[in-house]
């Protein structure tokens, strides 16, 4: 996917603009100057490119002289304003049930950064990956959302959560102050593979307040549905994705098979792909890009496995097709994450 296709939901923007506007700001002329129209934040299922909310920070910074605005903008959002996604989260019955569902959910909010959860032995990764191309300087949707997400867990059960590390996958920037105070009592580890929070995993089985479970029913349904519309392909490159991602189980799909499935001829699908500056080859190794990190993060395969469920011949050819797509054979990518 290129980065005009990931987006965030335009509520989520409307948070950030309602404290920026409380700080006595001017949050209309912020958003302005980020390329985002009234128009788009008045509709509450409209959806914002991570391009312009990477502008809008980036904006934020220069008027208000904050590096850390992410931060501190973050830090007086209500978690439970995140919407559909908040009531979902809010009515799970433990903390481990609460955060599986952020994972799966966390696309209704934000399609940049993909959350995933890895219970390895006495330790539980909260995992934030970014994914969008868009997001060449990570800093500012990462701090947002480690402050959101620390402040809505610890709200989910009630207390304080004793995190061990709270790992930032960019520079450390010459000041950390405000990041010790946020996350006081965790380790921060700048420059990490991945972004995220390590705690004991006793606290996974924290209870959540009050949950609902007729509720959370009712929540998850409306969350399926939403998140079904949202993943629905709008351009060819996407609905080859889709159809990739769908056929990928052992074996290389051809780009016949994959037109049969679309119901097109190959000169057609290659003619559309061609308009959509893309080709076959390109979503094919982005897809398997994709998946492959996905698995390897999971910690659920070998990387032989991983290899062979995503149609490699053999495991030397994945380790160098991964090499070449991250910089790092899989094995040393998976340790990487496990150091971290």
């Amino acid at each position: 996917m290129n980065h005009e296709e990931h987006t965030l939901s335009a509520s989520s923007v409307n948070l950030v603009l309602h404290v920026l506007r409380l700080k006595g700001h001017d949050a209309e002329s912020i958003a302005r100057a980020a390329g985002i129209k009234p128009e788009q934040l008045q509709d509450v299922n409209a959806r914002i490119t991570i391009a312009q909310m990477v502008a809008l920070w980036q904006t934020a910074v220069q008027v208000t002289g904050d590096p850390d605005v992410a931060l501190h903008v973050s830090e007086a959002v209500n978690p439970t304003s995140a919407g559909l996604i908040a009531y979902v989260m809010m009515n799970a019955l433990t903390l481990h049930e609460s955060l599986r569902k952020l994972c799966k959910y966390q696309d209704i909010v934000c399609e940049g950064i993909r959350t995933s959860l890895q219970v390895q032995q006495q330790e539980a990764h909260v995992v934030l990956q970014v994914v969008s191309p868009a997001l060449t300087d990570p800093r500012h949707a990462i701090d947002s959302e480690m402050v959101i997400y620390k402040n809505a867990f610890e709200a989910l059960v009630g207390q304080k959560l004793p995190f061990r590390q709270a790992l930032f996958a960019y520079t450390q920037p010459e000041s950390i102050t405000e990041h010790q105070r946020i996350f006081a009592g965790a380790e921060l580890v700048f420059g990490a593979a991945v972004s995220g929070f390590v705690f004991d995993t006793e606290y996974l089985q924290l209870p959540v307040v009050s949950p609902n479970p007729e509720l959370n029913l009712l929540f998850e349904q409306y969350a399926n549905e939403y998140l079904q519309r949202l993943r629905e392909p709008k351009s060819m490159a996407e609905k080859v994705q889709r159809e990739l991602a769908r056929l990928l189980k052992g074996e290389e799909p051809s780009i016949t098979t994959v037109a049969r499935s679309l119901a097109v001829s190959v000169r057609s699908l290659q003619a559309r792909l061609h308009e959509e500056n893309t080709s076959y080859q390109a979503l094919l190794d982005e897809v398997r890009k994709e998946l492959a990190l996905r698995h390897l993060q999971s910690g659920r395969h070998t990387v032989s496995d991983v290899a062979y469920l995503l149609g490699f011949s053999e495991p030397s050819a994945f380790s160098r097709s991964f090499k070449k797509w991250t910089g790092l054979p899989p094995q040393h990518y998976r340790q990487s994450i496990a150091i971290a």
